[in-house]
């Protein structure tokens, strides 16, 4: 038994990047094709989702999925990563705030907003990463952004800082909104602390420590398996709505061929991507985009599996 076509539910340490942690799955579980699910900056702690083998493959529909954060802000000091990693650019005595206050400014950033991204990310600009320029000691400009928050709430304020709680979309800076919250309350800030707390459905607490994981592996691949936070593929694609394909048409989705109305038992209810099991529902043959609802949606392939996976283990199934 090998960790191929996984999910993996990491709780990042603090300190360790993304891509860290990728090069290490890799290492640990000895599969060849890994990836992640989104990143999360080095210092932030929290869920990573974590691909191997086939499930690279659609990594991007769980980058889709909402996110929700826990986050300290820090008010007296901006940075110019807008985190505590960055360089103090801005200082100032803290006043005294009040929650109504703060609950108000904080209102102004749900929904959707415009967003300047931090100088000190990964986004590009003229093919280089802006963090590469802001070494340099370069600034450009980084035209806004529109970002989705769906909720963000006060947890509790202190004398000089407040924790927060955010749920949003693809996309958006937590540490921005950290450094815009203090413009709204004039005085400097910047997000201290941050931690992951959930992806869609996935939630850190079935989460495993990259450590915890190794031990386990150590036992064999069969011990690492049983883990809350090692998924296989149809296991982790489970929150997507099915749609059923009609017998005589599983084997032209197998060939890759485009969905029309006559293939599946039922049409689609919602709009947004959907799993395509076999017409019995034992088998995962792809994962397709619908567009539309009812006999008017149109249903794309987004990715074949040329050989079905089991939707009881997850294994491909022969033949």
């Amino acid at each position: 038994m090998r960790l191929d076509d996984r999910v993996f539910l990491i709780d990042k340490s603090k300190g360790m990047t993304s891509f860290g942690a990728v090069r290490r799955l890799r290492r640990i579980a000895r599969v060849s094709k890994a990836g992640h699910c989104g990143s999360l900056d080095p210092n932030a702690t929290g869920l990573l989702l974590l691909c191997s083998g086939v499930a690279t493959r659609v990594s991007s529909l769980f980058v889709d999925l909402p996110k929700a954060y826990v986050g300290r802000v820090r008010f007296g000091t901006a940075t110019d990563s807008y985190d505590a990693d960055g360089e103090s650019v801005e200082e100032a005595p803290v006043p005294r705030l009040d929650e109504s206050s703060v609950r108000q400014a904080l209102r102004a950033f749900e929904g959707e907003i415009e967003q300047t991204p931090p100088m000190v990310s990964a986004l590009k600009h003229e093919g280089r990463r802006l963090y590469e320029l802001a070494r340099e000691g370069r600034e450009v400009e980084r035209p806004p952004r529109r970002v989705l928050v769906y909720e963000i709430g006060l947890d509790e304020l202190g004398a000089e800082h407040a924790d927060i709680q955010v749920r949003c979309g693809r996309g958006c800076y937590v540490r921005s909104i950290a450094h815009d919250l203090g413009r709204a309350l004039a005085v400097p800030a910047h997000l201290e602390a941050l931690r992951r707390i959930s992806i869609g459905p996935f939630d850190v607490a079935d989460a495993a420590h990259l450590d915890e994981l190794e031990s386990a592996l150590r036992q064999g691949p069969a011990q690492a398996a049983t883990l809350p936070g090692v998924r296989s593929l149809p296991s982790a694609l489970r929150s997507f709505p099915a749609l059923q394909v009609r017998r005589t048409f599983e084997s032209a989705i197998g060939h890759g061929a485009q969905p029309e109305p006559r293939f599946f038992v039922d049409v689609p209810r919602v709009s947004g991507p959907h799993r395509l099991l076999s017409e019995d529902g034992r088998r995962l043959l792809a994962v397709a985009l619908s567009e539309g609802r009812l006999q008017f949606a149109r249903v794309r392939l987004l990715r074949v599996f040329p050989t079905p996976l089991d939707e009881e283990n997850g294994e491909g199934v022969p033949g």
